[in-house]
């Protein structure tokens, strides 16, 4: 009982005199990793190739026909699509209502939501912009929030991001690091490499289970 009291003690006097260690108040460096140079358009382009996904280099004026065009190629007949404000082109729904594309409502209803969910399984395509290509990974950045409907990259067969060529970044956290406000600024932050895969069966690769089987990246060069 003795040797208990004594620990005790030990320990109450010890807490007594303890001090806790002067807060640190620098901000932690945080530094992209070191990797080759590399030509960001031509590494960007082979990785997207390199995961089974497309993309298109076009300038700014024929980037909503090249949508178009893609859409008819995979028969895409009903869209769901970004806001135009959100997108790196302008007119993009004009064109799509000249070519009887008919574009889908993403604002869900307060009531009978379920319905128009439902009616999600009849868009064949999604249209989007992206916030980064990522050229280590052939991966684009998207973000969410109001104008910019998640569902638009996730649910049809086929998706059409749009993306300008300056907003390539080496990989994710050159990214990061470069443009942080833009990674805190959305509602989400998906990064997407390449259509949806999975090897859940037999161990064999099936694309478009889980998500679109196509991805078409539109990369528009800057003016």
């Amino acid at each position: 009982m003795a040797d208990r009291t004594e620990f005790l003690a030990r320990v109450r006097a010890a807490a007594a005199a303890a001090e806790l260690p002067e807060q640190v108040t620098t901000a932690p460096v945080v530094a992209p990793p070191t990797l080759p140079e590399v030509d960001l358009l031509e590494h960007f382009g082979a990785r997207v190739q390199a995961v089974d996904g497309h993309m298109h280099q076009v300038t700014a004026a024929d980037a909503v026909a090249l949508v178009i065009d893609l859409l008819e190629r995979h028969d895409a007949r009903r869209v769901l699509a970004w806001d135009d404000d959100h997108l790196p082109v302008s007119g993009l729904r004009a064109a799509l209502a000249m070519a009887d594309i008919d574009v889908v409502d993403h604002v869900t209803p307060a009531q009978d939501h379920f319905v128009h969910n439902a009616g999600y399984h009849d868009v064949h395509a999604g249209v989007t912009g992206a916030l980064a290509g990522l050229a280590e990974s052939g991966s684009i950045v998207l973000g969410s929030g109001p104008g910019e409907p998640r569902m638009a990259s996730l649910v049809p067969l086929t998706h059409i991001a749009l993306l300008r060529r300056s907003t390539l970044h080496r990989s994710l956290t050159h990214f990061v690091v470069d443009r942080p406000e833009l990674s805190a600024a959305s509602a989400n932050t998906t990064i997407v490499t390449g259509p949806s895969r999975t090897a859940d069966i037999e161990q064999s690769l099936n694309l478009g289970v889980h998500g679109p089987r196509h991805l078409h990246v539109v990369l528009i060069e800057d003016l």
